[in-house]
């Protein structure tokens, strides 16, 4: 690999450093923003709209849990024969009676406050729930973002590495004709110009896979993810694991989801208290009409009482007491799992750091090991073995700083995303 070569690859992958708790330059797709993608993410996924539908159907069952306590208009209307009386005792009249007025079921009163909490209840779970559909997308977009962003990276490098190793074939070629070096060099070079193109070959479908990826993520033509420019971020600010801990159980909508819903599962364990009541229907209304030949009409009020011998209260508690439990137990391994989530992300940020860091001086130093074999093989001090083990020295380094670099970038973007 000549020195030009060397300087153009690492050229290419110093973009994108980030400096720990600094303002850094990171790459970004030119039509589409970091932001824009989580954006376009959510509107498409597939999760968000299941989970906005359940929302409606909750928004419809408050409606149908509000409307126990309205009263139920009544109109009714009988016609039947009836003997006659006195000089019309041989024949026979119609009796008939029309009456208008209304009911309602004393349970549904009782009942309704309570299905109305619980429904409310409900509905906020489910709109919580879409939150945390939301979150777990624009995680997903964040992954599939990178992935393409190291992806696009990893092929330039390999097309860098391709051409440098074709310019090290040759100068092996000429110096071999000259005299001044064996024709194993030449062989040595075409080896690692095959182990170029293969690499280069698995880097071009691995980028188009990630760009296919997160276009169909974000509804964007694959084309669009072509160009990327640097853009400027803001200081991010590294908290200490229990602060990001505290931050995510008080702010993440998993938890306010299922705290909504346990006080749904109360409220279900109340209305499952009050339907050991007996079934009382109270209607209220005027009457008015003919009976026995004479024209009656005044107020009419009717009472019904049903008391089931059977009642399903005790089962129905039971139910109801269990679902209340199992959602408690749901929230306690829904903390477990966000304490572990984000104590990870947190490490895994500060980790990434360190590894850019470390991979960033690991390519310098093999950059200048190259470098100098170079020189000392147009000297004739190295062999071309000696230039082939260090530029393979060289390509692992660049590679792993590269992977590196949008690792780290990558696990700070998650980090927003998991610590709103």
């Amino acid at each position: 690999m000549s020195r030009s070569a060397t300087i153009a690859i690492t050229a290419v992958l110093v973009s994108g450093c980030l400096g720990a708790g600094n303002a850094a330059t990171l790459p970004a797709f030119a039509a589409l923003s970091l932001a824009d993608a989580q954006t376009r993410a959510v509107v498409r996924d597939v999760g968000v709209q299941e989970a906005q539908t359940l929302v409606m159907q909750d928004a419809a069952n408050l409606h149908l849990a509000g409307a126990l306590a309205i009263p139920h208009a009544l109109g009714d209307y009988t016609l039947s024969p009836q003997a006659g009386s006195g000089a019309q005792s041989a024949t026979s009249v119609e009796q008939h009676f029309l009456s208008v007025g209304a009911g309602i079921t004393l349970n549904g009163i009782l009942s309704s406050s309570v299905a109305v909490r619980a429904a409310t209840n409900d509905l906020l779970a489910a709109q919580r729930q879409v939150q945390a559909a939301v979150l777990r997308a624009r995680e997903n977009a964040v992954r599939l973002y990178y992935a393409a962003l190291s992806a696009a990276a990893l092929e330039r490098f390999r097309r860098e590495e391709l051409a440098a190793t074709l310019r090290d074939r040759s100068a092996a070629v000429l110096r071999a004709r000259s005299g001044e070096s064996p024709q194993l060099d030449v062989i040595r070079a075409d080896v690692a110009v095959q182990r170029a193109r293969a690499d280069l070959a698995l880097a071009v479908a691995q980028h188009l896979d990630a760009v296919q990826s997160l276009a169909t993520a974000t509804g964007v033509a694959p084309s669009a993810l072509e160009a990327i420019v640097a853009q400027r971020t803001p200081t991010l600010a590294t908290l200490s694991v229990k602060a990001a801990v505290k931050r995510a159980l008080a702010a993440r909508p998993e938890i306010t989801s299922l705290l909504a819903s346990i006080r749904a599962r109360q409220a279900g364990v109340a209305l499952a208290r009050l339907s050991g009541l007996p079934l009382v229907t109270a209607q209220g209304g005027y009457e008015g009409g003919v009976d026995t030949g004479v024209p009656v009409r005044g107020p009419a009020v009717s009472v019904h009482v049903d008391f089931p011998l059977s009642s399903p209260q005790r089962a129905q508690v039971s139910i109801a007491l269990a679902q209340e439990t199992a959602a408690e137990w749901q929230l306690i391994g829904e903390r477990r799992v966000i304490t572990l989530e984000v104590s990870a992300a947190v490490r895994d940020a500060r980790a990434a750091d360190e590894s850019a860091r470390a991979a960033l001086a690991a390519r310098a130093a093999a950059a200048k090991a190259i470098g100098a074999v170079e020189l000392g093989y147009r000297e004739g001090v190295t062999s071309s073995l000696d230039v082939t083990d260090t530029r393979r020295t060289y390509v692992q380094a660049s590679v792993n700083a590269l992977v590196s670099e949008y690792a780290r970038d990558e696990a700070y973007a998650l980090l927003e995303v998991l610590v709103p």
